[in-house]
């Protein structure tokens, strides 16, 4: 039976053959975010709010000591993680290919520590995790399946090729794309740690933990602790989907990575994958194909509800927007990138502040699939993104 793991973060994703949990400190943490974060025990791989977070490194160190110090745990690592691009790759030995000239693709990295972070994967892949020292990637399996890798290869980050080790378990990953060593990172501009992963050796001393670290910090400063149930962590995981997964689902993008908070994706990539389309109480505008007539069905129960006169029809925020997180470039891509978000009762539900959306609306849209940015610890109200089929 693999360990459940405890996972501190403010920011992207975890996910382990074990149970685990996610603590979020403020010391971690700016406005944010979209970006995900994956929590789960023996289920399939569910995605989570993330905090996206600027690190103050003097918390870092004390939050760690205390959890290594505990006999529960198992083992600790801090990840840094954040959208990087590629501009070519190679697969198994064969030639390089990549985007057309000028476009790059966006990739989710993680960085890592090789020795902390293979206490913390099944003893199948701690050594391929060890290699990680040398200057190479890991590669998750959907990652792979995007380049057509299928055991080795090349990634070629602007000016920095990086060589494929190895291909493993997204799950593995934490469903990252890809993961190197903090000094790899570094060298592509990895600088942020988004969280931490403390491992347990049993479920039911979460709890215990988690008293722990809350006792490395302040007690006025902010922690939030995410764990399944039976960990005893003080927060649940809620629902995002892991960038790969997105990728697989909606198809994978190359574009100009603008200097600003845009992106300039390849236009027969939009002429592909979006249309316009007109719903009535939205109105007309560009979204991802294939996410239409979710979207179209949401607004007819709306109707049928009798409940659409809670829909404000000249307050729509959109759906496809190419361009990063409001919070920031390090915060990653909006899923807005992709046609596959959309906000609506604009004005009353703004970014960071108190939602104001009702809740019946709210039932409807995730019975059809999507999650509601007002659950997140900074809420984004007026948002509402795909995860799951109806």
């Amino acid at each position: 039976m693999k360990k459940p793991v405890v996972l501190i973060a403010p920011g992207v994703g975890l996910f382990l053959i074990g149970t685990l949990m996610l603590i979020a400190l403020t010391a971690f943490r700016m406005p944010p975010s979209e970006a995900e974060v994956r929590v789960a025990g023996n289920a399939p791989a569910q995605t989570l709010p993330a905090l996206t977070a600027a690190p103050r490194a003097e918390l870092i160190g004390p939050v760690l000591d205390v959890a290594r110090s505990r006999e529960q745990v198992t083992g600790a690592a801090e990840i840094r993680s954040g959208t990087r691009w590629i501009s070519a790759w190679a697969a198994d030995g064969g030639p390089a290919t990549g985007p057309p000239p000028g476009l790059t693709v966006p990739v989710d990295v993680a960085s890592v520590n090789p020795e902390d972070f293979s206490k913390l994967v099944p003893a199948s892949v701690q050594a391929k995790v060890g290699e990680l020292a040398g200057g190479g990637a890991i590669v998750s399996r959907t990652g792979a399946a995007l380049r057509g890798i299928k055991s080795s290869g090349v990634l070629q980050f602007g000016g920095t090729s990086i060589p494929v080790i190895g291909v493993t378990e997204d799950t593995y990953l934490r469903d990252h794309e890809v993961v190197v060593s903090h000094a790899t990172g570094e060298a592509i501009g990895l600088t942020q740690t988004r969280y931490l992963v403390i491992g347990l050796k049993d479920l039911a001393s979460g709890k215990s933990v988690e008293e722990a670290i809350r006792g490395a910090v302040a007690p006025d400063t902010f922690m939030r602790v995410r764990g399944p149930e039976g960990s005893g962590a003080s927060s649940r995981p809620s629902a995002l989907l892991p960038l790969a997964r997105i990728k697989a689902i909606f198809g994978e993008f190359s574009a100009v990575n603008g200097a600003g908070g845009n992106i300039g994706i390849d236009p027969a990539w939009i002429e592909a994958n979006t249309e316009m389309a007109s719903i009535h109480l939205l109105g007309t505008f560009r979204c991802h194909k294939k996410l239409i007539p979710q979207i179209a069905g949401a607004f007819r129960e709306i109707e049928e509800q009798g409940l659409a006169h809670l829909i404000n029809q000249g307050d729509f925020g959109g759906c496809f927007s190419p361009r990063y997180i409001r919070s920031g470039k390090e915060a990653g891509l909006s899923r807005h990138a992709w046609g596959i978000a959309f906000d609506f009762n604009v004005s009353g539900n703004l970014y960071g502040q108190p939602p104001t959306m009702d809740m019946r609306l709210v039932e409807i849209m995730e019975r059809h699939g999507f999650s509601w940015g007002g659950w997140w610890n900074y809420p984004d109200g007026m948002h509402f993104e795909y995860i799951a089929d109806p």
